[in-house]
């Protein structure tokens, strides 16, 4: 008889951005009211590019998307769906076989928050991808934070066989399609941190440091998810 092997919390997890944002959350006027800088001082094309940096720089930090975008998680396997399983009939109890609730079982977005998934593909031998019906295989959480997805009670993971990348998840992140959408208060952060940039452009400061000496850490700090 052999026993099965331990449980499994985490698994390979790839994530990249598909479709980035059509627009950025500040506009490059509201960077210049915010200096009290005219185009002679801070140009709209400058403004953008600071605005952008800071951007993406509290967004990669916290985990969030502000405006949506599409992003991509891929996984070489279903979480604990590739256990050894016993070779025999061996009484025990039913958290053995399903895991601790919350944890095993449970796919995390990276990106939050989650407003839809737009698609999910698994992978054979041969690279060749099947479509997933999400609706009716998962569960979608999207009221946590990061949004989880789980299986619906009665259903088995999808059969996913590449050994690599086997499963892809496409799913939209962010507050809205345009800045109006997106908390005042990170709208601010975005502000502060492109602003001491531009404060101190050619003295070496980079971006750690300017999220940190802004002041936009700790307004960021309040959405970014405590993990345990």
């Amino acid at each position: 008889m052999t026993l099965r092997a331990p449980l499994k919390t985490s698994v390979y997890r790839g994530s990249v951005l598909v479709t980035g944002p059509a627009v950025e959350p500040v506009a490059a006027m509201e960077l210049q009211d915010h200096l009290r800088a005219d185009g002679s001082m801070l140009s709209i094309a400058e403004a953008n590019g600071l605005i952008e940096e800071a951007r993406q720089e509290i967004e990669d930090i916290s985990g969030l998307a502000l405006i949506n975008q599409t992003w991509r998680l891929s996984l070489d396997n279903w979480p604990n769906a590739q256990e050894q399983w016993w070779n025999g009939t061996v009484e025990t109890s039913i958290s053995q076989l399903y895991g601790p609730r919350g944890i095993v079982g449970t796919i995390a977005l990276p990106r939050y928050p989650v407003a839809s998934i737009t698609s999910m593909k698994i992978y054979d031998e041969a690279s060749n991808p099947t479509s997933v019906n999400v609706g009716a295989v998962f569960d979608v959480d999207t009221y946590q934070r990061p949004a989880r997805i789980r299986l619906k009670s009665g259903q088995t993971w999808p059969i996913a066989l590449r050994p690599t990348n086997a499963i892809e998840i496409d799913y939209v992140a962010g507050y809205g399609a345009n800045g109006d959408a997106v908390p005042a208060s990170i709208k601010r952060s975005i502000k502060l941190m492109a602003g001491y940039m531009f404060s101190h452009r050619g003295d070496g400061c980079d971006m750690n440091e300017a999220f940190q000496e802004s002041g936009a850490a700790g307004i960021v700090g309040k959405y970014k998810v405590k993990r345990l």
